[in-house]
């Protein structure tokens, strides 16, 4: 199998427990940060797929590696390769696809639950998945359904979470969460998090029973990742 590049954009906001899943199984992966590395060094001939993670930025941001970064993915997407999105990365695709990516309404921080809909995908793509679900959110943007995608995760911030569009799935939310990056998220970004409301929670709210959710979401990660990764096996 040919190696998964994850494309990072920043180091506080690594792979994570994303990382941990590929090990245990051993699945091959080179990590790229798309902000110290070239992006000719991402050769789209010798992937099985593409990951992109989050970062502290804005698709509508002007980085000169943001452009970059969205025309491999149009390349990616018409190459018929497979991608998973994350926030950032979720944004990223979506710009790549047309769609808009915006402020939202309100920032997003802490535990939310979100609502899986799969009626609208075909009859062989299963997702065993419980009909809603707690994730871990932390941004600023959010994104619309490309033309041609189908919506499967809503939330009660931006409704829109996560959606597919052939063998691309994006989500808005974090599976990658690990305890170490909860804690150091809260520190580094402490200035940033407006008074704790229905969709910003504080750091107790977010610590509370931090073990215990962190289980559970990877447990859903689990999930949610051996289905993109059969989209990835279906590909070779």
């Amino acid at each position: 199998m040919l190696p998964i590049y994850i494309i990072c954009h920043a180091n506080c906001e690594p792979p994570g427990y994303l990382c941990s899943y590929f090990d245990k199984r051993n699945i091959p992966y080179r990590k790229i940060n798309i902000i110290k590395n070239e992006i000719s060094d991402i050769d789209l001939d010798a992937t099985s797929g593409l990951t992109l993670m989050g970062g502290p930025y804005s698709v509508n941001e002007d980085h000169p590696w943001l452009a970059d970064e969205i025309k491999l993915i149009q390349k990616a997407i018409v190459k018929d390769i497979p991608l998973m999105g994350v926030c950032l990365g979720a944004q990223l695709v979506s710009r790549a696809l047309g769609a808009e990516v915006n402020t939202a309404t309100n920032m997003q921080t802490g535990w939310h639950q979100i609502m899986l809909d799969t009626s609208k995908l075909a009859s062989d793509q299963v997702l065993n998945l419980d009909n809603s679900f707690e994730a871990f959110e932390w941004h600023e943007d959010t994104f619309s359904v490309p033309s041609g995608a189908t919506l499967l995760f809503k939330g009660c911030g931006p409704e829109a979470q996560g959606y597919l569009y052939g063998k691309v799935l994006t989500m808005q939310f974090h599976l990658e969460m690990t305890e170490h990056m909860v804690h150091e998220w809260l520190t580094r970004y402490n200035d940033c998090l407006p008074e704790p409301s229905d969709y910003v929670q504080s750091p107790e709210q977010i610590t509370d029973r931090l073990s215990e959710r962190l289980e559970n979401l990877h447990a859903v990660a689990d999930k949610i990742y051996d289905w993109w990764l059969s989209m990835v096996r279906d590909n070779r």
